[in-house]
């Protein structure tokens, strides 16, 4: 089927009538995870270049993906984790910290995996 270019609306023309609150499902996150989901948020504002990486496609609209808000919070916790202040972990924020976030969550992930065979295997052995 054939459109007319007459008939083709940019995205800016389309009003937005979802209802939106009414979508709201799951838990509501606590205080500390909203602030640091921000930082990230404004992390990933804070490089350009992150964002250029990490964009991914919607249709004819470009956002960022939420692997790379994951993992600018996973290199601001860690910051945190350290003894800093959540804005003093925000300014001493690289990039390399956000690209480093995703080889030490799955680091992370590894020792998990391991000391959980580790437990199975003494329970299996009592």
């Amino acid at each position: 089927m054939a459109v007319k270019a007459d008939d083709v609306r940019h995205p800016d023309q389309i009003e937005d009538d979802f209802d939106w609150e009414a979508v709201a499902e799951g838990e509501p996150v606590d205080a500390e995870t909203h602030h640091t989901l921000n930082l990230a948020h404004r992390a990933v504002a804070k490089f350009p270049e992150l964002k250029g990486h990490y964009k991914a496609y919607a249709g004819a609209v470009a956002v960022v993906s939420s692997a790379a808000t994951l993992m600018a919070a996973v290199a601001i916790t860690r910051k945190t984790k350290r003894g800093m202040s959540a804005g003093q972990a925000f300014a001493s924020l690289t990039a390399a910290d956000i690209e480093a976030a995703v080889h030490v969550a799955a680091r992370d992930q590894r020792y998990k995996r391991l000391l959980r065979k580790l437990k199975l295997r003494r329970s299996k052995k009592s």
